[in-house]
């Protein structure tokens, strides 16, 4: 036996006979809630190797033994074909989580391991689908957009693979159904449409106005430079306020005190410079 190594595949040579050992790491390990995803990408996998009938049993399994005259023998097609779904068997198993591999237990050849997964998780039953058509209580509240179309999209999915499949529209009309009300513009938009969106094109302007509103709800900040501004002017004015009260006091006293008690008042503090550093008597200002 012998082996080489690609970087998808590896490729093994037994007696005489070629068997490829499936790289399947990049294959999203199988939990409990995306087997239709899981399938999707094992089946496609497989096929493009012209092995998929070793997961639906499509194939004709060569006898184990052939006879000739009175000599019965082990035949090598079965021995081809049996280490062939043992690597299938085994990457199989490798793409499953720890968490669902024990039903597996029982299991011998890929199509057991295919047909057992498809009973356990694609059965319908009513419980399931009674479940899964509580998407209609699904609303988006705090979250995101995509984190919403996802919960229905998996849910869509997975109702599909039951054979109980939403129709079109009343996927739309569901996922309008749980938006808030910041987004009723859109659908206002989509209920006035003679003919649905697809769920992609409703994707798309969710998120155009997901970005619309986050964009609205951050307030624009005043610049530094303007608050400085705006508060270095309340202080001028509150100075000057303050400067003319003191100056027109000070004319006040000096009047007073002067031998002319009649002085004529003269409308100086009209043209008072800015600023006033040093307040002195109208009269030694020679008003």
């Amino acid at each position: 036996m012998s082996a080489t190594s690609g970087n998808a595949s590896e490729t093994i040579i037994a007696n005489n006979q070629t068997l490829l050992n499936i790289n399947m790491s990049n294959v999203t390990k199988l939990t409990l809630t995306n087997y239709l995803m899981w399938k999707l990408q094992v089946n496609a996998l497989l096929d493009g190797y012209a092995l998929a009938d070793h997961l639906h049993g499509s194939a004709t399994i060569p006898p184990n033994t052939i006879s000739v005259g009175d000599v019965t023998s082990e035949n090598p097609d079965y021995v081809t074909w049996k280490c062939q779904d043992k690597l299938i068997y085994s990457a199989l198993l490798g793409t499953i989580s720890l968490a669902i591999q024990p039903i597996l237990s029982r299991t011998t050849t890929a199509c057991d391991i295919w047909s057992t997964l498809a009973q356990t998780y694609a059965k319908p039953s009513r419980g399931h689908i009674r479940q899964l058509k509580l998407l209609k209580n699904w609303t988006k509240g705090s979250s995101t957009i995509d984190r919403y179309l996802q919960g229905f999209t998996t849910g869509f999915d997975n109702l599909a693979t039951l054979g109980k499949p939403n129709e079109d529209e009343d996927q739309i009309e569901m996922i309008l159904e749980g938006l808030p009300d910041d987004y009723t513009s859109v659908v206002d938009q989509v209920e006035g449409r003679d003919t649905p969106p697809t769920i992609v094109d409703l994707h798309e302007r969710l998120l155009n106005h997901e970005a619309k509103l986050l964009s609205a709800a951050v307030s624009p900040s005043v610049p530094a430079t303007a608050n400085m501004a705006q508060q270095h002017t309340k202080q001028q004015q509150l100075l000057w306020q303050q400067i003319t009260q003191q100056v027109s006091q000070q004319w006040c006293l000096s009047a007073t005190l002067a031998t002319d008690t009649t002085p004529q008042q003269q409308p100086w503090t009209a043209s008072l410079p800015w600023p006033l550093p040093i307040l002195q008597c109208p009269r030694s200002l020679g008003l």
